[in-house]
């Protein structure tokens, strides 16, 4: 971290994916700093441009994101004199080698506070888990994943209407200013980047795949259930944790929307009353849990239209092991 006495334009690397990566480019290609090329996947998801798309009509260098766990871009970079490597949500493993490249550092905006939440899905994991704050973590990157020492960090209250989309979109809103804080800072002094130390005793990482597969089981209490459906919802987008779901008559029916009533029951969990259409409350392992969207063969309906009275049968979990708890993951933020 040696200081850098006097303003200067830094040159960048941007490794990015996904809309956050999309915001981040157009946010750095307004400052005076330049882009020496970005790396990214490319994927166009249908509804927005890609990263690659926008790189590209910037008239930016584009290369494949995989080059970061090649150690020969290494003394690439470091021939082209560059200051800075920015991650924005891409999961490639990054060499060592590379993230020593860089004259002043590599860093990660990681969309969750640190070290409480690391990992992947981390948006999902805190809804599930049924978090009443979150965060946005700007931090040095290091070889392991998400461990390297704090720059900059924000906080804020989790709303209960909160969304895994949502949520994730808040992280974007709450990280950019934070990474060009980071760039601003760079350029006038390097020194003066903070580096906190994580308490690495209190970090949790997470894995990407949802708990049982995000079956639900409707012995579970009901806000935890709710919790689920919340982390599974990325509407418009596919959700990465695929749906919440549970089985009619042995049929899949996915669980779009839900709303804890506060009224307790004692009747067997997945047990349905149509006390409300077209929503329904089906009985949960402390109170009753109103159902208000589901879909069924790939079309939402109303809940009391398929199931009226009756019970609902737990989610198929499959072949995948529950994982509510932190799970280790290998790769490198």
């Amino acid at each position: 971290m040696d200081g850098v006495l006097g303003r200067r334009p830094l040159s960048l690397v941007l490794v990015a994916e996904e809309s956050a990566g999309v915001h981040a480019l157009r946010a750095l290609a307004k400052t005076e700093h330049r882009i020496h090329a970005v790396l990214t996947r490319g994927i166009d998801d249908g509804a927005s441009p890609s990263v690659g798309a926008v790189a590209r009509s910037l008239g930016l260098n584009v290369w494949p994101a995989a080059r970061v766990r090649d150690p020969a871009l290494a003394p690439e970079l470091a021939a082209a004199h560059i200051d800075l490597i920015l991650n924005v949500h891409s999961l490639y493993l990054v060499h060592e080698a590379v993230l020593a490249a860089p004259l002043i550092g590599a860093f990660n905006l990681h969309p969750g506070p640190l070290p409480h939440y690391a990992g992947l899905s981390c948006p999902s994991w805190a809804l599930y888990h049924g978090e009443r704050s979150y965060g946005v973590t700007v931090h040095w990157m290091a070889p392991r994943i998400d461990a390297g020492p704090i720059a900059y960090a924000a906080a804020f209250d989790i709303d209960e209407t909160d969304t895994a989309f949502r949520l994730s979109a808040r992280c974007v809103s709450a990280g950019l200013p934070l990474l060009l804080r980071l760039v601003d800072t760079a350029a006038g002094d390097a020194s003066a980047i903070p580096a906190l130390e994580q308490d690495l005793a209190r970090r949790r990482c997470f894995g990407r795949r949802a708990p049982r597969n995000a079956a639900i089981g409707w012995a579970e209490p009901a806000h935890r259930i709710a919790g689920l459906v919340r982390a599974c919802n990325y509407a418009p987008y596919v959700s990465p944790w695929g749906q919440a779901h549970a089985r009619c008559r042995g049929q899949r029916v996915d669980i779009l929307d839900v709303a804890c009533t506060g009224v307790a029951c004692d009747a067997r969990p997945g047990m349905v009353r149509a006390q409300a259409p077209p929503a329904i409350d089906v009985a949960t392992g402390d109170e009753w849990l109103r159902v208000r969207s589901v879909r069924h063969a790939g079309r939402a309906i109303a809940p009391a239209t398929l199931l009226g009275e009756g019970r609902l049968e737990d989610g198929d979990p499959g072949n995948h092991p529950s994982v509510a708890e932190p799970a280790p993951i290998g790769s490198t933020h």
